[in-house]
């Protein structure tokens, strides 16, 4: 694997949280999900990859990519 997959979380906007590493982008979506679903409206949640080289690398997912309808496939960075 060329990159390392995370999580990063905030709780109640000051308490930041690691999840994974995930063994690939579609394993760390559906983790994204099911924290998304127990956050509540001051928590965020961003992926991060950390690269062969040691950069890291961290995003948000979009508002929409929470919605059933959404496919994780759908997520584009």
């Amino acid at each position: 694997m060329e990159k390392t997959l995370y999580l990063i979380g905030v709780h109640q906007g000051v308490e930041p949280f690691l999840r994974g590493p995930f063994q690939d982008e579609e394993e760390r979506d559906i983790a994204a999900k099911s924290i998304h679903r127990k956050q509540k409206a001051d928590d965020s949640l961003f992926w991060a990859d950390i690269e062969k080289s040691g950069s890291l690398i961290v995003g948000p997912y979009m508002a929409r990519f929470f919605r059933e309808e959404y496919s994780v496939t759908d997520n584009i960075r």
